[in-house]
């Protein structure tokens, strides 16, 4: 069933502030291309976000050389005001989990502070294309995105911005300037190597609902493994109007990953019901560079068979206009996939506003310690 709405809401957001305790040396800061930085000088750690590169280890080089880094300090990097684990980067290259005693130590000393966080946009560039028909060889469909973040609370953030499309000769969709994916992100990280993302809202693809995600990944080995559901319909944003049918897309999948030797290749095996009740399984092959992610894939589900590869780059020249407040730049990941098909919808997905186990791939240690060459 169809329904119909010909009304946006409009979001507020209220950005609270709280005073940091104990015995932090600083609390809260923006520093250049960081965020939410807190000196632990009692343990000699440094707390800090990042939003702006896509290869963790820039950050970590970059507040090395800061005065509030003493040497053998440790970094703790946090994804949406969560910390992810320690680093050492010195003298010997080591990665330490977390404990629930550890973030929750952290969370008390230093209570969630909107203003910790730039008001930050970000240019994303979205890229459709089939290849191969014989009277127009290239059908493609090119939007920007103008996209941004409200930071609510600690892992929970409202992720929204417009849409403007370039170029559209793939499908019929409207030339209209409209609203981009908005949807709710609540990431938790549950004890050493658990975590999981929780999202809601309008999705990429076309797709609204609810989407869960888990991963066990402890960032010291070679497995892995993940669990993702979702519940979703299709939307679309005519001209002046809103549509959408109702959730009805169940999607379950689970997988097991292992990092081979010291190259930053993986091997996933995935599989279990995608959109349209297509069931079936997908092996992927995905080396990581320094800044750069390849990957090649092959599939089989009860709609046919296919293969492809996709990649994952950042996008030039980064930060583009900044003051201490607001920050204007491009994303800092640009992913694409590509597949050759033969057949009607094979294992078809949609994304959310990032893929828990690529994002946890990023932080792992044989990935990180690789570009020391140590």
């Amino acid at each position: 069933m169809i329904k119909r709405s010909k009304h946006w809401g409009r979001f507020v957001l209220l950005l609270m502030t709280s005073r940091l305790a104990m015995g932090q040396s600083t609390t809260g800061q923006i520093v250049g291309s960081l965020e939410n930085l807190t000196v632990d000088s009692a343990k000699h750690r440094v707390f800090y976000e990042q939003r702006l590169y896509r290869n963790p280890m820039t950050a970590m080089l970059e507040l090395s050389e800061m005065p509030v880094a003493r040497t053998g300090s440790a970094l703790v990097p946090l994804f949406q005001g969560v910390p992810i684990a320690q680093y050492q980067l010195t003298p010997v290259f080591r990665t330490t989990p977390l404990t629930r005693t550890d973030r929750s130590d952290y969370a008390a000393a230093v209570p969630f502070n909107g203003r910790a966080y730039r008001f930050d946009f970000r240019l994303h560039p979205e890229f459709m294309a089939n290849f191969g028909n014989r009277e127009r060889t290239v059908e493609s469909k090119t939007n920007i995105l103008l996209q941004s973040q409200f930071y609510l609370r600690r892992g929970l953030v409202l992720n929204w911005g417009i849409l403007f499309p370039i170029i559209n000769d793939l499908d019929n969709q409207a030339m209209n300037v409209r609203p981009a994916p908005i949807f709710l992100n609540q990431f938790l990280a549950l004890n050493q190597a658990d975590f999981m993302s929780i999202s809601a809202g309008l999705f990429y693809n076309d797709r609204y609902g609810l989407n869960v995600q888990y991963r066990h990944a402890d960032l010291n080995s070679p497995w892995s493994y993940g669990l993702e559901t979702s519940l979703t319909g299709y939307y679309v944003f005519p001209k002046n109007d809103f549509y959408y049918q109702s959730l009805s897309d169940l999607m379950i999948l689970g997988d097991v990953a292992y990092r081979i030797g010291r190259h930053n290749v993986t091997l996933k095996v995935s599989g279990g019901q995608y959109l349209f009740n297509d069931r079936g399984g997908r092996i992927d092959f995905i080396r990581q560079f320094p800044n750069v992610e390849v990957g090649f894939f092959a599939t089989k589900t009860g709609n046919g068979s296919t293969a492809g590869f996709n990649f994952a780059i950042p996008i030039p020249p980064g930060r583009i206009v900044q003051s201490n407040r607001v920050r204007l730049r491009t994303t800092e990941e640009f992913r694409w996939e590509y597949n050759y098909s033969r057949g009607y919808n094979i294992a078809t997905r949609y994304k959310v506003g990032y893929q828990l186990d690529a994002l946890l791939r990023q932080y792992h240690n044989s990935y990180l310690k690789s570009q020391l060459g140590r």
